[in-house]
């Protein structure tokens, strides 16, 4: 006969299998208890995937969604929820009423009547959302108005495109002058408009200057580029963390 291996494994007595197994059982248990989260630690992971705010980034002529793509990459990151619609005709030929509107139908769509949201637009954009707030009744859901290049006093460059949207641009223009009249709604809402001194799409340069905003002078390239500049993301981002609700 073969001799047993000496490290051979043999039982432990019986009052000795009784203790380990009366010592395994809390270790394990522990172990167990450690793998499920505790009620609060649920409650503290949830809090942290709220959302801070709704946020409605509205695009400019010539644009869809697309073209706020490193705004809403900034504003997500920011622990913001984003809707972003593309308005169509992208030109506005139509004019900018019904663009309006289909801002008004698109929001109330995704949100329910009692969401309360702020509006970032960038240029057309924000004539746009302007007579959603003004003309539609969107101002009682607003916490926040903030344009980006948008030609508040018209353009002069809105001369070299044809369509309703391109004439409603216009220095002096019926539409402009009607928005200038009735904006009474922005008394209680925060209003900041961003403008680029080296901008020649905003001929004069200070038509993004709007007298019931908050003017903000940024530099940058071109027209769009400022969509880019991380100086404006970060002062964006303070100024929705301020009046978001």
């Amino acid at each position: 006969m073969m001799d047993s291996p000496s490290h051979s494994c043999k039982r432990p007595p019986r009052g000795k299998r009784s203790l380990l197994l009366t010592l395994a059982l809390p270790i394990s248990s522990l172990m167990i208890s450690c793998d499920l989260p505790a009620p609060e630690a649920e409650i503290a992971a949830k809090a942290v995937e709220l959302p801070k705010g709704k946020v409605v980034l509205v695009h400019g002529i010539f644009d869809t969604r697309l073209g706020m793509r490193p705004l809403r990459k900034a504003i997500v990151a920011g622990g913001y929820e984003c809707l972003v619609p593309s308005l169509k005709p992208v030109d506005g030929r139509k004019g900018l009423e019904p663009l309006a509107r289909q801002l008004a139908d698109l929001i109330d769509q995704e949100w329910k009547a009692d969401a309360k949201f702020s509006i970032v637009a960038f240029s057309m954009g924000g004539l746009v959302s302007r007579y959603y707030l003004q003309k539609l009744g969107g101002a009682k859901r607003c916490n926040g108005l903030y344009t980006i290049a948008t030609p508040h006093n018209g353009t002069y460059t809105a001369y070299l495109y044809p369509g309703k949207g391109a004439k409603q641009m216009r220095p002096e223009s019926e539409f402009l002058m009607a928005l200038k009249k009735d904006a009474s709604v922005f008394e209680n809402i925060p209003v900041t408009s961003y403008r680029n001194p080296l901008d020649v799409v905003m001929l004069p340069t200070k038509s993004p200057k709007w007298g019931k905003a908050e003017n903000v002078r940024l530099w940058s390239a071109i027209h769009s580029s400022l969509l880019w500049e991380k100086e404006l993301h970060l002062d964006l981002l303070k100024r929705l963390g301020k009046n978001s609700s």
